[in-house]
């Protein structure tokens, strides 16, 4: 039986350790010939000796599939493509995924890619695998680029597709129980993707580029299906829906939610991201259906306070409409988290680009206190806007002075985490250096003190009686001081934020 490798890189530094189900490369797996190809998945939480796993397994692989997002995922593919290289020069590495999709040229020009699949790889991976099996030209594939030589070459593009017509992802080909997480909403949450891509376009979003701005999803009977297998055959409590958009047709929602009732699928259900300006149209059955069915938790890009900024970026949305979410949520007992962004380029002049980022930090806040007055168990992310090429509004942040990298290894630094708020190195030169550290500081410190739900979550993290005496210790010490830097809207000498912060990164407390 052929063998054939995928490696799922961390998309955090080694010091945020991350688990989860590698949903895409289950993605590129599910058509694969399971009784001809023995598909191995590696990755940092799957593997207690990575590195060795890697180039044992690749030296007689018929390839190495990597999956990457922009930021880390680039650098940890890329030092793994390096060694399952050194060990077999002559394996061939294909990419794949969202940055590989959006600059496929640029990713191929690295050589440590062989190969690149644009958009949806569920069927053009195995078409590949068959083809390097049966050393065919891999020309009459659609979607993919490969090297000719020095050539670089690319096929037609492929055609978006249904995923009804695809196998149920092969969740036995990882070891599910270390990727299992304890959520808000569940103790042991398996994560599920049911759709692919989103209708909207949005302007910071590159779904039109790897998506064709199109929206496939799975039947709401085989949604119900596959949650009351995965119950069964793996003991889980919870779901966390992965999909781009999962509320984009009101009646498979609807369906997915009678269908999980009348079966009595005892599955709590979060994460799941929609649109505001699409849920508050939702008829007030299907809400009620959602909450006994289950519902625990809406993602949402809220995205900003300012009715401008939203028209800017083309959210179709009404800020009002964000309270009117809220206001839904909370009669239904369904938590929100909001995503917002701040620092938009809104003008060639510097000046008053940075009076109107100054204008969308102060509506936002302001936003962001009168729904902690609806619901304060809700809770927010906050971030600064930094462009994908291919995004409506990336080359007029180029213009104002983005520098973007010029290779792939380039890109792995290009997303500033949150825990590097202190110091980060600012590319939107727009945005102040004390804006950008406000920005870290409110995520992931005081927005996520605030939340009181949080706490369970993260107190489950500590081992250790002992560390867990001092984690309840600083938490309470921790609540105090960010209610008052909230309350007076004051984020100054973060003497504080720089101890959380030191904590966080390496591995203490939380």
């Amino acid at each position: 039986m052929k063998k054939v490798a995928l490696f799922f890189p961390s998309p955090f530094p080694f010091h945020r350790p991350w688990k989860g189900v590698p949903l895409s490369l289950l993605a590129i797996s599910r058509a694969l010939d399971k009784e001809k190809y023995k598909v191995n998945i590696f990755s940092q939480f799957l593997n207690d000796d990575l590195e060795k796993d890697i180039i044992n397994q690749t030296k007689d692989s018929l390839c190495l599939g990597i999956t990457a997002m922009t930021g880390f995922q680039i650098y940890d593919g890329l030092r793994i493509a390096k060694l399952a290289k050194a060990a077999n020069p002559d394996l061939p590495i294909i990419w794949g995924g969202w940055h590989p999709s959006i600059l496929p040229g640029q990713t191929l020009e690295n050589k440590y890619v062989d190969f690149v699949i644009k958009g949806q790889g569920d069927w053009a991976f195995p078409e590949l695998v068959s083809c390097l099996e049966l050393k065919e030209d891999p020309g009459k594939i659609a979607g993919i680029g490969y090297k000719k030589g020095a050539k670089i070459c690319f096929t037609q593009e492929r055609s978006f597709e249904d995923i009804n017509t695809l196998p149920s992802l092969p969740y036995y080909l990882v070891d599910v129980e270390k990727c299992l997480t304890e959520t808000e909403y569940g103790q042991r949450t398996l994560s599920y993707i049911s759709s692919y891509g989103c209708p909207f376009h949005c302007g910071f979003c590159v779904e039109q580029v790897v998506n064709k701005g199109g929206w496939t999803g799975l039947s709401a009977g085989r949604v119900v299906d596959e949650w009351e297998y995965l119950a069964d055959k793996y003991k889980i409590d919870s779901i966390a829906v992965y999909d781009s958009n999962f509320f984009v047709d009101n009646k498979r929602i609807h369906d997915i939610c009678i269908g999980l009732i009348k079966r009595k699928v005892n599955l709590k259900w979060g994460n799941a991201n929609g649109r505001v300006s699409q849920l508050v149209n939702y008829e007030p059955e299907i809400w009620e259906a959602m909450e006994r069915s289950g519902c625990k938790m809406i993602l949402t890009g809220a995205e900003s306070g300012s009715q401008t900024a939203l028209d800017l970026i083309n959210k179709q949305m009404k800020v009002e409409e964000i309270t009117k979410f809220t206001r839904f949520c909370k009669k239904y007992h369904i938590k929100v988290l909001y995503s917002f962004l701040v620092g938009l380029p809104w003008s060639k002049k510097y000046e008053e680009n940075r009076r109107m980022v100054n204008d969308e930090y102060k509506r936002t806040l302001s936003l962001i206190d009168r729904l902690l007055k609806i619901n304060k168990k809700n809770r927010f992310t906050y971030y600064l806007f930094l462009p994908y090429p291919g995004a409506p509004l990336f080359e007029q942040a180029v213009k104002l002075g983005l520098k973007v990298p010029l290779s792939l290894a380039g890109w792995s630094s290009y997303l500033v985490s949150p825990e590097d708020g202190l110091n980060m190195v600012l590319k939107q030169k727009w945005i102040s250096s004390k804006q950008a550290r406000e920005v870290a500081m409110l995520t992931q410190y005081v927005f996520g003190l605030m939340d009181p739900t949080y706490y369970p979550v993260l107190r489950s993290r500590v081992k250790g009686k002992t560390r867990k005496v001092l984690f309840a210790i600083a938490y309470k010490i921790g609540i105090i001081l960010v209610r008052i830097r909230w309350k007076f809207k004051y984020f100054g000498v973060p003497i504080d934020y720089w101890f959380f912060t030191l904590v966080y990164k390496h591995g203490g407390l939380i």
